[in-house]
C-alpha cells in the first residue's frame, strides 16, 4: 500500500539527487581538507596558465617595438629592468596569495554547506528505510 508520507520523502530525495544533490554528493566524497586543497591547486594552476598566456600576448604585441640592439649592447638585465621584473613578480605573488585565500575560504564554506545538505539527505533516507521496515513488519503480522 502507498503511504503519503513515504511518497513525499521519495519525491524530496529524488529532487535532491537530480538537482544540487548531485554536486553535493560528489563534493562530499572527499574529506574537507582534500576538497579545499584541490580547489586551491586548481586556482594556482589557472593563475599560472593565465599569466603565461597574458605575458605571451603582451610580448607578441610589443615584439616589433622592442629595440633589440639596446639589449645586445647593454644586456637585458640592467638594474632598472631587474627592479621592474622583481616588482611584477612581487605583485603577482600578492595577487596569487589573495586568490588562494579567497578560494580556500569559499571552498571551505561550500563544503560545509554541502555536508549539511548531505546529512539531511541521509537522515531522510534513513527515515524512509524505517518506514519501509515498519510497513514490512505490519504486513507480516
Amino acid at each position: 500500500m502507498l503511504s503519503e508520507n513515504r511518497i513525499k520523502k521519495m519525491i524530496r530525495l529524488s529532487d535532491y539527487e537530480t538537482g544540487i544533490g548531485e554536486v553535493d554528493l560528489r563534493r562530499t566524497r572527499y574529506r574537507r581538507r582534500d576538497f579545499v586543497r584541490i580547489q586551491v591547486l586548481r586556482t594556482v594552476a589557472g593563475m599560472i596558465a593565465a599569466s603565461i598566456l597574458i605575458l605571451g600576448l603582451v610580448a607578441l604585441y610589443f615584439i616589433d617595438r622592442i629595440p633589440w640592439s639596446l639589449y645586445v649592447s647593454e644586456g637585458f638585465f640592467t638594474f632598472e629592468r631587474v627592479l621592474y621584473l622583481v616588482g611584477g613578480l612581487v605583485l603577482w605573488l600578492i595577487l596569487l596569495g589573495i586568490a588562494v585565500a579567497v578560494t580556500g575560504k569559499r571552498s571551505r564554506r561550500e563544503y560545509d554547506e554541502s555536508e549539511l545538505r548531505v546529512n539531511e539527505y541521509e537522515q531522510t533516507l534513513a527515515e524512509l528505510l524505517q518506514l519501509y521496515e515498519n510497513e514490512r513488519k505490519g504486513e507480516t503480522t
